[in-house]
């Protein structure tokens, strides 16, 4: 399985882990406009001839808090459907089984 970060026109993928469990430990960062409602995080599981979709999550911007320094993280549900208005995604629904653990803020300067 492996993990996607969707941010404006901005994406990142992790590497593929193995397991039921998988861990990845990956810090990502961008550097985004403040008028963003939200970003995506895509949970993807490999196959041999094309990739399949677990869950999907969307964090608005607004509940992002400003931090210093890493926290513990929060577990978040994924969902199997996206809500959209227009091509615009505004969240998501139909939650899955699965749950990613995210520490989520935007980081202030030192």
């Amino acid at each position: 399985t492996y993990v996607v970060l969707k941010v404006q026109n901005l994406k990142s993928t992790t590497i593929d882990r193995r397991g039921s469990e998988p861990c990845w430990e990956q810090d990502f960062m961008f550097e985004i406009c403040a008028d963003g409602k939200g970003f995506v995080i895509e949970l993807w599981k490999k196959g041999l001839l094309w990739d399949s979709i677990l869950g999907v999550l969307w964090i608005p911007l607004a509940t992002v808090e400003h931090a210093t320094d890493e926290g513990p993280g929060v577990w978040w549900t994924l969902h199997s459907e996206v809500i959209r208005n227009g091509s615009e995604i505004q969240g998501t629904k139909t939650p899955t089984s699965h749950e990613i653990l995210l520490d989520v803020y935007f980081a202030l300067p030192f």
